[in-house]
Formats: C-alpha cells, sequence, structure tokens
C-alpha cells in the first residue's frame, strides 16, 4: 500500500477519535495531525531525527505547517496523553506479558548518572533497557500498557490489571504469580507450560513490535519521551487492527 494513503487512512481514525478535541489559537497543527504524525513515528520504527527527516523530505505537503525538528518532538510528548483514547474494552479473558527493549549495549552500563534502563532478563538474556507490559483482549487488541527498568520481576506489573479489575481476568505466565500469603485480588490466571496454549497471541502481537515497528532497541533516554513513543505504539496497533479488520498481518503497512 501507498505510503501517502496509509497516512490518510490513519488520519481519518485518528479524525473521527479526536472529532471533539479543539485546536488551540497558537499551535501550527490540528491534535489530529499531531498524533497521526505520531503513529507514523511509531510506524517507522527509527530514530526520531532520522524520522523527521523522512517526514519532511517526503511527505511536507500533507504537513504543510510542520514545525521544526525539536519544537515537535516537544509537541508530540505533550499529545501522546491523546493515545489512551486508541485503547481498546477488555473482554472477559485477557492475556497479560512482558516484552524486553534495549536502550543500552551492556558494556555502555554505568556511564549515566541517573539511567533510564537497568540490567535484567528478558527471554531468558541480559539486556539493559526496560521491560513494557501489554494486556490484550481476546481480539489482541491493546488493553492496557505499562513500562518499568528492567531489572523488576513481572510481579510489578499486576496493577496493569488491577486497572481492569471487574472487567476481565488476564491469563499470565510463572512470572506474574505471587505467594498464597500476599495474593492482592488482581484478576491474574497463572498458567503453566503447556496451559491455555491461545496466550501465544501476544507473543504474535511481540514479534510484529520487534518486526514492523522495530522497538527491540530504542534510543529515547527519558521518561517522557519513552511514554511518548509506547503511547504511539499502542495506539497505532490498535489502529492497525482496525484497518486489517482484526487480522495480525501489518504487511501492507510496512513504510
Amino acid at each position: 500500500m501507498p505510503t501517502d494513503e496509509i497516512i490518510i487512512r490513519l488520519f481519518c481514525i485518528v479524525d473521527d477519535r479526536l472529532a471533539a478535541v479543539k485546536k488551540h489559537p497558537l499551535a501550527k497543527l490540528y491534535p489530529s495531525e499531531v498524533v497521526t504524525i505520531g503513529l507514523l513515528f511509531a510506524l517507522k520504527g527509527r530514530t526520531y531525527r532520522a524520522f523527521y527527516r523522512w517526514l519532511q523530505a517526503n511527505y511536507g505537503p500533507l504537513f504543510p505547517r510542520l514545525p521544526e525538528q525539536s519544537r515537535l518532538y516537544r509537541v508530540l510528548v505533550n499529545a501522546h496523553a491523546y493515545t489512551d483514547q486508541f485503547l481498546a474494552d477488555p473482554t472477559i479473558l485477557g492475556i497479560i506479558d512482558s516484552f524486553g527493549i534495549e536502550l543500552l549495549h551492556p558494556r555502555r552500563e554505568g556511564r549515566s548518572t541517573t539511567p533510564l534502563g537497568k540490567k535484567g532478563i528478558s527471554n531468558h538474556r541480559w539486556i539493559v533497557g526496560i521491560k513494557l507490559a501489554w494486556l490484550i483482549n481476546q481480539r489482541g487488541e491493546v488493553v492496557e500498557w505499562s513500562w518499568l527498568p528492567a531489572n523488576v520481576s513481572d510481579q510489578e506489573f499486576r496493577e496493569v490489571v488491577a486497572w481492569q479489575a471487574g472487567h476481565t481476568i488476564a491469563l499470565g505466565d510463572r512470572g506474574f504469580r505471587v505467594r498464597a500469603d500476599e495474593d492482592d485480588g488482581v484478576p491474574i490466571k497463572i498458567c503453566g507450560r503447556g496451559d491455555w496454549n491461545c496466550r501465544f497471541l501476544i507473543e504474535t502481537t511481540f514479534r510484529l513490535l520487534e518486526r514492523v515497528f522495530q522497538i527491540k532497541k530504542l534510543t529515547h533516554r527519558t521518561a517522557r519521551g519513552m511514554d511518548m513513543r509506547l503511547g504511539f505504539v499502542a495506539a497505532c496497533f490498535n489502529a492497525l487492527l482496525q484497518l486489517t479488520n482484526g487480522r495480525l498481518s501489518f504487511l501492507d503497512f510496512v513504510i
């Protein structure tokens, strides 16, 4: 599918969701334009500077009032709160799991006094970065998400399900289990190996995060920048599911 058609179709979805959001009198871009650019940034899957050069050189006419590079980044960071409107409704059964994102090569650990990521284990290997937790519904849509440094256990992500308590029961692996005397009442069903194989649906979504959105390795160094990037990734994922009528096949939307 041509990239300009992808941009137009994403803009139509965004404009429908943000129809009630008004443009600030001093803003150059409408909220729908800003969020569409954010979705493109998530879908392009490169560093922000490379993305901005690509957008300005190839699709500048679609955004004639595009701000300069640093200004646009600040606008995207401030607009990431709109991505919550693209999160899906929970279903009776959901699935939760975590995905490791590398921020640094292990040899560079300790060079920063305030690192965003930490050293931890993800998928049986050491990384220096963060963990992204996704709660998806039975259709594969993102319901809630959160991220923490990679040195924390998956138990710390139980609050992601707690936010939807009463609406869903999440299937999780043994990393989310707690001791019986520490049960916090969060509706997570712990599944052993070979149980509830429908949980592999979230592995499919994580593969798309790695292959299409290319977030296995990121370069963000601030929490606000990370929130912005991951928020737009979740929103873009749900928007593409809407465009594909629920099929987890985004090959036509690779840009």
